[in-house]
């Protein structure tokens, strides 16, 4: 059994790794790729997916005790998932393993690293040596991957796309089938139903944690709005496409699957919010400040208010 530790790199609340303009922590893209790596992996046989830290606490944990763990459980390698920043010029993916990292590090991060320029497509700055304290304090093989630069506005707005984060969820994994020499499950005879995910952004407590299928998502009665909110469709490839009323800036342009729509850490209320899915009946209904829930809303129909300063504070999402 090959067992990997993903590594989303920082956490949501850490100082400064953010965008220039607060449209995307880094560790949103982290989160987001950790976990379809995840998801990936569990297609394989003989090999098992740990994650460095909890993802929903809010707290940044420390290098040292992200390390601790993955010595503690003995993992076979580590892989820390990070988005770049640089010059605004800059774009790429680049791959970092230690300065004294052996042979066999660096054929594990080449395999990594290539299998990934070739999922995305991306400017290829290749496997680079760094004394970074994920990769000098784990025991293991240990990789650091770079997947592009939130100062570059054209990595940015790849870097915000769920289809890019799964992109480079799916070169890591390739990379990794390729070194340990994993073996595919065979496809299940069943088909899942189609299910929506959704996961909100709460002033005062951060993400949430994800809620399915009509489950609640945010908070009544604490007076706390809901900034932003990320939907994901599972088992089915119909697309999602949703718009949010935020205060003082109208309507947003088109969010698609697992895009973040709304702010975060400025200060604004997501007022209304509308949802569809070409040939899915999505339904959805939002809690509204010193009003309460409103009727279900379906199909892109708009769920909250305008013009009225009001904030959205929950949500419910459902298909059927």
């Amino acid at each position: 059994m090959v067992k990997i530790m993903l590594d989303p790199g920082h956490d949501i609340n850490t100082p400064g790794k953010r965008t220039l303009d607060g449209s995307m922590r880094e560790f949103e893209f982290n989160k987001a790729t950790a976990l379809h790596v995840v998801n990936l992996l569990s297609n394989y046989h003989d090999v098992e997916a740990v994650l460095s830290h909890d993802l929903y606490d809010g707290i940044d944990t420390s290098l040292t005790a992200r390390a601790n763990l993955a010595n503690q459980l003995r993992v076979d390698c580590v892989v820390s998932i990070h988005a770049n920043a640089g010059a605004s010029s800059a774009r790429g993916i680049e791959t970092y393993i230690h300065t004294n990292a052996p042979d066999r590090t660096y054929n594990l991060a080449r395999m990594v690293h290539d299998q990934t320029i070739i999922a995305t497509g991306m400017v290829n700055r290749g496997v680079k040596r760094a004394d970074f304290a994920i990769l000098r304090e784990t025991n293991m093989d240990a990789l650091l991957i770079e997947c592009g630069f939130m100062t570059n506005s054209d990595d940015l707005v790849l870097l915000k796309s769920d289809d890019y984060r799964i992109k480079c969820a799916r070169g890591i994994v390739n990379g990794l089938v390729q070194f340990y020499g994993l073996n595919k499950k065979a496809a299940p005879v069943t088909s899942l139903s189609p299910s929506v995910v959704y996961e909100a952004h709460i002033e005062g407590i951060g993400w949430q944690g994800v809620k399915r299928n009509g489950e609640t998502a945010g908070t009544t009665g604490q007076s706390r709005r809901l900034e932003a909110l990320t939907v994901r469709l599972e088992n089915t490839n119909a697309r999602l496409q949703m718009e949010g009323h935020i205060e003082d800036l109208d309507w947003t342009n088109e969010r698609t699957n697992g895009e973040v729509l709304g702010t975060m850490g400025v200060a604004l209320r997501l007022e209304a919010i509308k949802i569809k899915a070409d040939g899915l009946n999505i339904t959805y209904r939002v809690h509204i400040e010193n009003t309460g829930w409103t009727d279900w809303k379906k199909n892109g129909e708009e769920a909250g208010t305008t013009g009225q300063a009001k904030r959205i504070e929950a949500i419910e999402i459902k298909l059927g």
